[in-house]
């Protein structure tokens, strides 16, 4: 065109490109800071600056405890965690199972720094006691049917205020522990046959192990019959002629805790052999109706019942219901 001077489209975009180009150094500090980079903008401070966060609890020493906590020193000087080989095994003392407590000493007020034990989660309360008791009877807590169900040391047991004589229980005695949660079963030992529970003779312990087994209920033995037999030895055999539910279960026939039938048994005799022993030899309908002189029944009387109706049961004959050694009885009779 007339008046203007042309130019070549090479140096035009090279131009363009240079003009809207930016610096390298700052597309390096917009990457790195946002915009840091931006002429007259203070550079951003980073939130972890702003807000540093607090130091890290220390240990402070079982004396800066007691300092406050002292009525807990007292009640501690006289149960093991309290004596010479606890402070062997626990160099910390107070704070091996509250935790360093350095800032609680220094904002003693402040309750959400207060190192209490029971506001710590099931699990981290059973693994500081475990840190120490992990062994023997404590082997199989880890899956036990209390940790399961979120039970953890502390439920049965307390430290500094122990109310019984023996692994420091919040009851005086195992079966008043046991009964806070378990009151069926304590019911179950004030009916007239009962194991001596609450005589005080036996205790739950004897036959449970509240900590875990590999067993069902937690019994101390592999099975319900070997645990019987740690008292009832002469129910062990062998046996020229068994019985067979007596080798399977004991607790087929017979209830642990208590019962209103003699000897603990689930039913009273005969109705209890009779529950597998209806229609075999003796006819099952020997204790019912037809053959009890009750006109009300609306049923046929007999005009002579039977000499077994009359005070009798199954063991009046078969009287070795556990087993016999006898040669001629194979029915366990006498």
């Amino acid at each position: 065109m007339r008046g203007m001077r042309w130019t070549s489209p090479l140096v035009t975009v090279a131009a363009l490109a240079g003009l809207f180009a930016l610096p390298a150094h700052a597309i390096t500090t917009v990457s790195a800071h946002g915009d840091a980079g931006q002429e007259g903008t203070a550079p951003s401070v980073p939130a972890a600056a702003e807000a540093a966060p607090p130091a890290a609890a220390t240990y402070v020493g079982s004396d800066t405890c007691t300092t406050c906590h002292d009525t807990v020193e007292t009640q501690l000087a006289s149960t093991p965690h309290g004596s010479a080989t606890f402070g062997k095994l626990a160099p910390h003392g107070c704070e091996a199972c509250h935790g360093p407590g350095s800032v609680h000493a220094d904002d003693p007020d402040t309750v959400a720094t207060q190192p209490r034990v029971d506001k710590m989660p099931p699990e981290v309360v059973s693994a500081t006691c475990q840190s120490c008791h992990s062994g023997r009877a404590q082997f199989f807590w880890q899956g036990s049917k209390h940790e399961k169900r979120g039970l953890t040391c502390t439920t049965c047991h307390t430290v500094h205020s122990p109310k019984s004589d023996d692994a420091q229980l919040q009851r005086e005695t195992v079966a008043e522990q046991c009964a806070t949660c378990h009151q069926q079963v304590r019911a179950e030992t004030w009916k007239s046959s009962h194991h001596p529970i609450r005589e005080g003779k036996i205790t739950c312990t004897d036959c449970h192990n509240p900590h875990g087994t590999q067993s069902e209920q937690m019994v101390k033995a592999d099975t319900v019959n070997d645990l019987c037999y740690s008292c009832h030895t002469e129910k062990r055999g062998p046996f020229l002629w068994e019985h067979a539910p007596v080798r399977e279960s004991c607790m087929n026939c017979h209830t642990p805790h208590g019962s209103n039938h003699a000897k603990l048994q689930k039913v009273a005799v005969p109705y209890l052999c009779q529950q597998c022993h209806a229609n075999t030899r003796h006819p099952g309908t020997l204790y019912d109706d037809r053959n009890l002189p009750i006109a009300e029944s609306g049923l046929p009387v007999p005009s002579t019942p039977s000499n077994r109706l009359i005070e009798r049961g199954c063991v009046n004959c078969h009287a070795a219901v556990h087993g016999s050694n006898h040669p001629s009885s194979p029915y366990l009779a006498h």
